[in-house]
Parts: structure tokens; sequence; C-alpha cells
């Protein structure tokens, strides 16, 4: 798994001193990443506030379009209550959606990752949270992976699934 040979690598960026030089913007690659997957979309997260309502809506028709969904969530009862509520009927809707939260007994650790891998072909690893700051506002920054280091880091996705920290959001 420390295989770090990959066949691109892509930066993507947020904020107003980096945007307009040529280079994507994380919620324009995010957005394309979701409505280009085929089969499968793995997310771990920090945080989705409210005002990353369309993340949730991109989400929504990924799974819409029959494309298994994994997110993992930091203290997913400490995430807003809109957005518990909406993954919560998301999770009725759709058997192929998976949703887990992150929650170890010590109160110091997180999950901090921000990881999104689209069948295990590209990733998307960076410092932004899904929120309208993380993903507009702040100077945030991203690298695409596309090739084998994607596969490997939905693998770690799946070994964080397994972590005896990590339980499945039930409805």
């Amino acid at each position: 798994m420390t295989n770090l040979n990959f066949e691109k690598t892509e930066i993507v960026v947020t904020g107003l001193a980096w945007m307009g030089h040529g280079i994507r913007s994380i919620d324009s690659t995010l957005e394309s990443l979701l409505d280009e997957a085929k089969d499968e979309v793995q997310v771990a997260t920090y945080m989705i506030t409210e005002s990353a309502n369309k993340f949730i809506k991109l989400i929504s028709n990924c799974l819409c379009r029959g494309i298994k969904v994994t997110l993992i969530l930091n203290r997913y009862e400490s995430q807003p209550k809109k957005i518990q509520k909406e993954i919560s009927k998301l999770l009725s809707d759709f058997a192929h959606f998976k949703v887990f939260n992150f929650n170890p007994k010590n109160k110091l650790e997180d999950l901090h990752a921000k990881l999104i891998v689209i069948d295990r072909q590209k990733a998307l690893v960076g410092s932004s949270n899904i929120t309208w700051k993380g993903l507009i506002l702040n100077h945030e920054l991203a690298i695409l992976l596309k090739g084998p280091t994607a596969k490997n880091v939905g693998s770690l996705i799946d070994i964080l699934t397994q972590d005896s920290r990590t339980e499945p959001v039930k409805i």
C-alpha cells in the first residue's frame, strides 16, 4: 500500500489569491468528479455544514444513478442537525448508501482527513472541509491523484470503516 507511483496529479485550490492562475477550483473539481462517478464514491471528512448543501445534492444524484456511496464523518452527532436529517433521508431511501460515525472515546482524537475517492481511480486529497468556507472562501489546497495511489486511498477508507472507532450510522 506504500506504492506512490501514479500516472497523474493535479493541484486544485480555493481562495482569491490562488484562483485565476489556470488552476481549477476544489468546488468545480469535486462537482465534476461526482458527476463522472460510475460505480463507487468514498468520502472521509471532518465536517459537512448546511452551507454545503450542493455536496449533499451531488451525493444524492450519485445514489439516484445507482452508485455505491460510503461516507465517514467525524463525530456524526456533532454535525449540523439539518445535515444529519438529510443524510438520514438518503439512508432510508438508498440501500447502497453507507454512513459511518468516527467517534473515538478519546475526545482529543478526530478524523481530520478530507478524502474523496471516485471509482478507486481518482482521489481528491486536501485540506478543505465540506463547507462553504472550505470549498469557496478559504485558501485551501488539494491534490487530485489519478491511478494506483487513488486505489490505495480507497483501501485506507475501507480500513477505517472496519476500525473500532468507527460505527455504522443507523436510521
